[in-house]
């Protein structure tokens, strides 16, 4: 196991003792479990963060129902190391986030979707609660709230504390600032969120995924229509490797991505129109 990555609540190395299941809290169970869950991965030469991410994911008090690797183009061994640790592999030779984002969520089978990376790692109740939140999710839209399109979740980058709560908070949350307030809700956040699969197949065909530059979970938030929503759960949280802070030109692309994402989805659904259609503000 890689020596750099460090557990995010403690400040201490990872060991392998924190990947195993604890005993599960009976008064803590989610409510609804008959549901099922597939959890996407899209991957390209990542087997050594894959493999950690895996082991986590397998040692779910309530396990996912499919896990699926979508193997993008691979050099590596990654394809081997998903199906030594039960994963599905699907392959998608297009390169692009894009792409493998979409070939996942085609192939899966469950009722709710995840779509997470390959880098993190997910605590033991990470499935149970994708469960209670859509349970609370499901509950609000029989009380006549919007449908649910997705929950989403957060993540702490795997930094030394108090570094990974302040850098993770700055992070997500100019995200959710930035875009939330021109989409007229939270957007997904592409490293732990989870659509409603009927959501996914209504709207597949309306998402343009071959413009492989966007940020495939913003892209992907536009598509939410005006009756419609993202439920943001903060409990459904993961661990990220801190490599999407390294280097101010990988951060610089990140930001022209995320532009590019908005500028893109603007054309067709500019912020003024979307903050009317769901009660935001009112025009003259």
């Amino acid at each position: 196991m890689p020596t750099h990555i460090f557990h995010t609540q403690l400040g201490r190395p990872v060991s392998p003792d924190d990947l195993l299941p604890q005993p599960p809290n009976p008064d803590l169970a989610p409510r609804e479990t008959r549901r099922r869950i597939s959890i996407v991965i899209p991957c390209l030469n990542d087997a050594e963060l894959l493999a950690r991410c895996l082991q986590s994911l397998n040692n779910q008090t309530i396990p996912a129902d499919e896990i699926i690797v979508v193997d993008n183009g691979s050099t590596d061994n990654s394809a081997d190391v998903a199906r030594s640790h039960g994963a599905r592999v699907v392959d998608e030779p297009r390169r692009g986030i894009t792409w493998a984002t979409r070939t996942g969520l085609d192939a899966a089978s469950g009722d709710k979707i995840v779509r997470t990376d390959a880098d993190i790692v997910a605590p033991d109740d990470f499935v149970a609660n994708l469960h209670r939140a859509w349970d609370a999710a499901e509950s609000s839209e029989a009380q006549g709230g919007r449908r649910v399109a997705g929950v989403t979740g957060t993540a702490t980058f795997e930094l030394p504390a108090p570094w990974n709560k302040l850098a993770s908070a700055l992070y997500v949350g100019a995200y959710r600032r930035s875009t939330g307030s021109a989409l007229g809700h939270s957007p997904f956040f592409g490293t732990n969120y989870c659509v409603d699969a009927a959501w996914w197949r209504e709207v597949r065909d309306a998402v343009d995924f071959s413009d492989t530059f966007v940020h495939e979970d913003l892209h992907l938030s536009y598509a939410v229509r005006p009756d419609e929503t993202v439920w943001v759960d903060d409990r459904i949280r993961v661990w990220m490797d801190p490599r999407a802070l390294v280097g101010w030109k990988q951060v610089w692309v990140r930001f022209k991505r995320g532009f590019h994402t908005m500028f893109s989805n603007w054309r067709t659904s500019p912020p003024q129109q979307r903050l009317v259609e769901r009660g935001k503000i009112s025009l003259p």
